[in-house]
């Protein structure tokens, strides 16, 4: 006669406490590796865009630096100017609700630095038609309450997606260079590294 072999109920069960140990290990560091992959993915492909666009721009207005800067910028020319024309189906807003961001949460998280992400005299704020966030802040205040120009500008590759945090998916870059844009800080970091976060960078989502 043939006897049946099989599993233990506790068997099961504690193949199964394994099973879901391990899942429980391996599965968040797989999604938060896929994040990343795809962040690093839209920044190189929002980057691209860009400086495709403006270079386009720049054969019909000229160079980058020469574009009209802070209390000499209408924001609603030069964005008819110098950057509609060159994108496809972007949008202007004025400010970050407009683009699904809750209407309190921090610029200071959002860009490292007190910007309020509102259109104005001299910021511009649109989205791309693949969902980025560009944001030109363009005129600030200095300690004696003089006018500072500045030539920085921001892009948040996955829109009003999470984190919504600088050097996490929101990076800078400046209006300067050969290409019209140059990455600065960390994202300067992640071009160095083939758009692709280094091994020890901290990231969170």
């Amino acid at each position: 006669m043939s006897k049946k072999v099989g599993f233990t109920l506790a068997e099961v069960l504690i193949t199964l406490g394994i099973i879901g140990v391990v899942a429980a290990i391996t599965i968040p560091g797989l999604i938060a590796n896929a994040k990343k992959r795809a962040i690093e993915t839209q920044l190189k492909k929002s980057y691209a865009s860009i400086t495709n666009s403006i270079r386009l721009s720049e054969t019909d207005n000229g160079s980058m630096d020469s574009w009209p800067t802070g209390a000499e910028m209408n924001v609603e020319e030069y964005w008819k100017t110098y950057f509609m024309p060159y994108f496809r189906a972007v949008r202007l807003c004025k400010t970050q609700v407009d683009y699904g961001y809750p209407a309190d949460m921090s610029w200071k998280q959002w860009s490292n630095a007190q910007w309020n992400l509102s259109s104005g005299d001299s910021r511009l704020l649109f989205q791309l038609m693949d969902g980025t966030i560009v944001f030109f802040p363009r005129n600030t205040f200095d300690a004696d309450g003089k006018p500072s120009y500045v030539d920085w500008f921001y892009i948040d590759v996955n829109g009003s997606k999470k984190p919504n945090t600088y050097c996490q998916d929101v990076f800078i870059f400046s209006r300067k260079g050969e290409t019209g844009i140059k990455p600065r800080g960390c994202t300067l970091l992640l071009q160095q590294n083939g758009w692709r976060f280094p091994k020890n960078y901290k990231y969170k989502f």
